[in-house]
């Protein structure tokens, strides 16, 4: 392995995961990453019907009598539900704080439809600062935002007897859901503004080039395969938020949707009408014909409530007032990335 703090630093300001499997913080502080189960194990669906069979043949292969789902109000898991057996648990977490998004009452309604049990877990920012440590150095590395939501309710779950969580993290990077990113084709220099999470240079007093993940896309002089992009990188850091916080608390887990991929090119031109994950959409209508399609949320942590009074990073790699400017889930990346730096020492 080799140590290049710097790199690492920029690499997880940039793409909220370390790029390069290779290259970490710290001697002895290996990070782990989620796998992309390989395009020659999707199933290519072409509709509505297609995924629906695929997604009960991933879950044949399960004992769902003591499995749960993660539940939101969203469409993904919503459908995951459908397939769950009466009376199984399903959990929503609700966090608490100024701006949060409540997504339960939405997702009462499909417990209803299906006869689940609905388990309502309260997220707080003291859960985060409980929790952050003991995910990071399970990780490797400084928290992806969802990883303490993740486990609080994984442990919910161990706790009331489940062996198994049913999540939906991988529809919207399969099938069209990222309808902000699919908004235009994009330059290269475009994406990589539009897509990095937080700029290093605008934080650390030495950032390192980390543009050669970007590279691995670029197409032609000056364009980027983006769809490829949200399906790959993007694919990697959004599972491994959920997927370290159910490890660490010891849970099994599956995404059916991981085994599913588009069998026709994505139809930009539909996505870009308003009609975003447009096989999925069909899926739900199916699924709860009585029910209008709900349209997504934005991340219910109230990231900017929690982290108003937290007046930046003190250590010496960071600019100072560097956190004065940033939104709440920026200021979330750089209060975890000084936490990890202080745990490992480095």
């Amino acid at each position: 392995m080799k140590v290049d703090k710097a790199y690492c630093m920029s690499s997880y300001l940039t793409f909220r995961y370390i790029a390069r499997p290779d290259t970490v913080f710290k001697e002895g502080v290996p990070h782990v990453e989620h796998i992309c189960v390989p395009y020659r194990e999707k199933q290519p669906c072409r509709t509505a019907e297609d995924i629906d069979k695929q997604i009960r043949n991933v879950l044949s292969k399960y004992n769902l009598s003591h499995a749960a789902v993660f539940l939101s109000g969203g469409m993904d898991s919503a459908i995951l539900a459908s397939y769950m057996p009466r009376g199984a648990k399903a959990y929503t977490a609700r966090c608490i704080g100024t701006g949060a998004i409540d997504e339960t009452e939405r997702a009462a309604a499909y417990c209803r439809h299906y006869g689940l049990e609905h388990v309502i877990v309260d997220v707080t920012w003291d859960d985060y600062k409980n929790t952050m440590d003991t995910l990071m150095l399970h990780d490797g590395c400084p928290i992806t935002p969802n990883e303490p939501q993740a486990y609080v309710m994984a442990e919910q779950a161990r706790k009331d007897g489940a062996e198994l969580i049913v999540f939906g993290n991988s529809a919207d990077d399969m099938f069209g859901g990222m309808d902000k990113l699919l908004a235009k084709d994009w330059t290269y220099e475009g994406w990589m503004e539009r897509y990095t999470f937080l700029p290093p240079e605008t934080v650390l007093k030495h950032p390192a080039d980390v543009t050669d993940l970007y590279e691995k896309y670029r197409v032609g002089e000056d364009g980027v395969d983006f769809i490829r992009f949200i399906q790959e990188p993007y694919c990697v850091t959004s599972a491994t938020a959920y997927e370290n916080g159910m490890a660490v608390a010891g849970m099994s887990f599956i995404d059916p949707y991981e085994y599913c991929c588009m069998a026709e090119p994505l139809d930009l031109a539909r996505v870009r009408r308003g009609d975003s994950k447009y096989l999925i959409r069909d899926l739900f209508r199916m699924k709860y014909p009585d029910l209008p399609v709900p349209e997504k949320l934005p991340m219910s942590r109230p990231a900017d409530a929690w982290l108003a009074d937290w007046q930046g990073p003190t250590r010496d790699e960071f600019l100072p007032g560097c956190a004065a400017q940033l939104t709440g889930e920026q200021k979330l990346l750089l209060y975890s990335l000084e936490r990890f730096l202080n745990l490992i020492g480095a």
